[in-house]
């Protein structure tokens, strides 16, 4: 028969943190003045553990959330090592535990994730031996001291290809990763000009296997029309443009079918939503009512029947479903 008695060490540890008053004792008397100096009233307890499943029977936690004196608040995650010796892992299991708060505190609302509270870690540990083990994760790297400034505070780089909106040119030095950069930077500008294509063609060599690949990523993701594809072509490698579009064919009637499936997709939605709007019409103010809008309805965009379905809800008159609609008026 299994060992089905609860480790010992955990039901203690729990039992010591399960009173508020208790916990907050031991937190203020073991956690930086930087911090328990902000505290307003005890932390509260928050309910689940993030330990790894394989881990727990070694480790015990504990999550609490703190007031802060100046309306804000704090996470302060408590971990209890069960192991007879300091685990060298520690440092990276902390940071797998804080994602999983994070991550948790932000779930179905993202706006969060831009104001995160802070957690501060507290590991109890009742080893054999001394605890040995770096506190700070930024000492288990080895680098020199750029490298180790670069790690320090989580800091990341970013390339933004859209923001600082950089002159063709400015995506890089290299000609092939210059053409690629821009090809990625443009899918969502409104208009793709064939100028632009031909720029990018300058730099592509003729039968170099990325040409190709970036050639078809235009096709696919931006909303230039074949037409406008061969003059681009016609600008920069004009001895290719037969060769081009004959090797492109697939791609440019994959991409029609594709976007006729999502438009005849989005023209059902959009019967549906007038049809439903109809519905309602005509079962709160009467078939004249229905029939009188029933033009207006079938020719208004998505967006705009969406706000009537919501307006539908509280009109008292049939011009209140569609106020603020001048077209109406």
């Amino acid at each position: 028969m299994g060992n089905t008695l609860p480790n010992p060490h955990d039901t203690l540890f729990k039992a010591l943190l399960e009173d508020p008053e208790r916990a907050g004792a031991l937190l203020r008397e073991s956690l930086p003045k930087a911090l328990t100096d902000k505290m307003s009233g005890d932390p509260q307890p928050v309910d689940g553990s993030f330990i790894d499943e394989n881990l727990r029977g070694t480790h015990s936690d504990r999550l609490f959330q703190v007031a802060l004196q100046d309306g804000r608040t704090a996470f302060i995650y408590t971990l209890i090592e069960h192991k007879s010796w300091p685990d060298m892992g520690a440092p990276l299991q902390l940071m797998g535990y804080r994602h999983r708060i994070w991550t948790r505190y932000a779930q179905d609302k993202p706006e969060r994730l831009r104001t995160l509270p802070p957690i501060i870690t507290l590991l109890v540990y009742h080893g054999r031996t001394s605890w040995d083990v770096p506190t700070r994760l930024i000492d288990c790297i080895d680098a020199d001291e750029d490298l180790l400034e670069l790690q320090r505070d989580g800091r990341y780089t970013v390339k933004d290809l859209t923001g600082s909106a950089p002159v063709y040119e400015d995506f890089s030095d290299h000609p092939l990763l210059r053409a690629g950069l821009a090809a990625l930077a443009w899918a969502f500008v409104k208009q793709f000009h064939p100028e632009q294509l031909a720029r990018l063609l300058r730099d592509l060599p003729d039968e170099h296997p990325l040409t190709r690949q970036i050639l078809i990523y235009i096709v696919r993701v931006h909303t230039m029309t074949e037409n406008e594809f061969k003059q681009g072509v016609a600008m920069a490698k004009p001895h290719l443009v037969e060769a081009l579009t004959m090797s492109l064919a697939q791609e440019w009637m994959d991409r029609g079918e594709a976007r006729g499936l999502q438009k005849g997709i989005q023209q059902g939605l959009k019967r549906g939503e007038a049809q439903t709007l109809l519905r309602q019409i005509e079962r709160k103010f009467g078939p004249q009512a229905k029939t009188h809008c029933q033009q207006r309805v079938q020719q208004a965009d998505e967006a705009q029947l969406l706000q009537w379905i919501d307006n539908i809800l509280t009109a008292e008159r049939l011009e209140d479903v569609f106020q603020n609609d001048s077209s109406l008026q």
